[in-house]
């Protein structure tokens, strides 16, 4: 039983590959992030009625189904699993297929399949050979923003210390007093003296003619 097992997935393998060599394929080329949108048409007669996936195509594995519809009433219908969305409009005979965010990792080859629990399905052409193509802008803005989060984070953390606040205080001058004057006076000449430099200069004029510039004695100091 196990080497039927074994022989039945090895034959479907190799059926799926023996089909996407010989169906037509559709190159798409997308960037990094965006959304493909693809429309695989049906016969309404044949398949209206039938559910329908989508799947991608892996070297040496048995297909991988990623997105599956539930309604076989022949109405609309839409289901949405993850990053895929299908919605199969048999009014139209398309079923329409979208993948969002795509990444470089989903490169590869997709389908479109009439989908059976109990046998191989039935293959929608074309297939999609889908490129995602890494945009450069977006790596090197990336790698600038890690270049400057590793800047910022070798920077030692700083502490703001908060300012006081600065207070008006009143000054306080302390004024000189005002320097004093001797107020001398001389009845016999009738001269009032209100500085000490006069007075000095007062008194020798005064007295100049009573000493002698050489001895400095009075004139008459022998009479």
């Amino acid at each position: 039983m196990k080497k039927a097992g074994l022989w039945g997935l090895l034959w479907m393998v190799f059926i799926s590959e023996l089909q996407a060599e010989n169906e037509s394929k559709e190159e798409k080329f997308i960037k990094e992030g965006e959304t493909l949108n693809v429309n695989c048409p049906f016969s309404t007669e044949k398949y209206s009625y039938s559910q329908k996936a989508w799947q991608k195509l892996i070297d040496g594995r048995k297909p991988v189904t990623l997105a599956l519809t539930t309604s076989t009433s022949g109405n609309p219908s839409q289901v949405r699993e993850g990053r895929y969305f299908l919605e199969d409009i048999p009014s139209e005979a398309i079923l329409h297929v979208q993948m969002t965010n795509l990444q470089v990792e989903d490169s590869g080859l997709y389908r479109c399949v009439i989908y059976y629990f109990s046998k191989e399905p039935d293959v929608l052409s074309p297939l999609f050979h889908v490129v995602v193509i890494k945009d450069p802008l977006n790596t090197t803005a990336s790698d600038e923003n890690h270049t400057r989060k590793l800047q910022i984070s070798t920077f030692p953390p700083t502490t703001t210390r908060p300012q006081g606040t600065l207070v008006d205080r009143p000054r306080t001058v302390t004024k000189l007093p005002p320097k004093s004057t001797a107020d001398l006076s001389s009845p016999g000449f009738g001269v009032n003296i209100t500085n000490v430099t006069d007075v000095t200069s007062y008194v020798f004029r005064s007295l100049g003619p009573w000493f002698d510039s050489e001895s400095m004695c009075l004139r008459r100091c022998g009479e």
